[in-house]
């Protein structure tokens, strides 16, 4: 099995294909000109907008951008999140330990639906901005502690 940092290394390679973002992400704002928050509990160079509604209370949508070659290890959500990929290509796997053989592509116009409490990894390749509806308040509880970048 390939280690995250070893699968990260792999990926330096394809980096310079990847494509340009939209103007508007570049300039540092989301959707509607809103400005992009650091989403620090994914892993540094990630974002979010909030879309609608407040993921600290309850129903929200918001859109997610992840750096080219991020990782993020194994964890859950209390509640169910349905993703659509705006831009770029979502890899993610299912279970409690990081296993790049697992990823799967999820590719721009596609989606998924990851259920409360399964657990989950993912990466990605590109820059990748993703549209994460969720059915309450937002959470986010790592495998494993070592994982958790907010540590």
């Amino acid at each position: 099995m390939i280690s995250r940092r070893a699968f990260v290394a792999s990926l330096a390679g394809g980096l310079l294909a990847a494509p340009v973002a939209c103007e508007a992400q570049q300039a540092g704002t989301g959707s509607w000109g809103r400005p992009w928050a650091p989403a620090k509990h994914l892993g540094p160079g990630t974002s979010y907008v909030v879309i609608e509604g407040n993921p600290n209370s309850g129903p929200s949508t918001v859109h997610a951008r992840y750096p080219a070659g991020l990782t993020v290890g194994p964890h859950t959500h209390k509640s169910a999140e349905h993703i659509i990929v705006l831009s770029g290509t979502f890899l993610i796997g299912w279970g409690e330990l990081w296993d790049p053989t697992k990823l799967k592509a999820v590719g721009a116009g596609e989606d998924i639906v990851i259920p409360a409490g399964v657990a989950h990894f993912s990466a990605t390749r590109e820059e990748t901005v993703i549209e994460v509806k969720m059915a309450g308040p937002h959470s986010i509880e790592y495998v494993l502690e070592a994982d958790d970048p907010r540590r």
